[in-house]
């Protein structure tokens, strides 16, 4: 399973490739680790999140975060989060190496 951030404007739109069948363990997942403290990933950088818009397409899936007013979102941050939480909810491996910022 792979991967990219992308960052426009203040939004960071992630599109997780090869997530046919998964896409509702991915959902879940993230929503999940939102609603988890900051301890519980390892870059924090999940706290700066406001609001996420899911959807699929295709074979992907696709976020758009937007940060709280007054914070930035780290795309090397947020690809963090990403490896360990979709290592941890859906098995060592399918995200490692997976992620690409832009």
């Amino acid at each position: 399973m792979r991967f990219e951030v992308e960052k426009l404007g203040e939004r960071l739109v992630i599109r997780i490739e090869s997530a046919v069948g998964r896409e509702k363990d991915i959902l879940a997942a993230i929503q999940g680790c939102r609603r988890q403290s900051a301890w519980a990933c390892p870059s924090g950088e999940c706290t700066k999140v406001d609001a996420m818009a899911a959807r699929c397409d295709g074979e992907a899936v696709l976020l758009d975060l937007s940060p709280h007013p007054g914070s930035d979102l780290s795309a090397a941050g947020i690809e963090e989060c990403l490896r360990y939480m979709l290592d941890d909810a859906l098995g060592a491996g399918p995200s490692r190496g997976g992620g690409t910022t832009r």
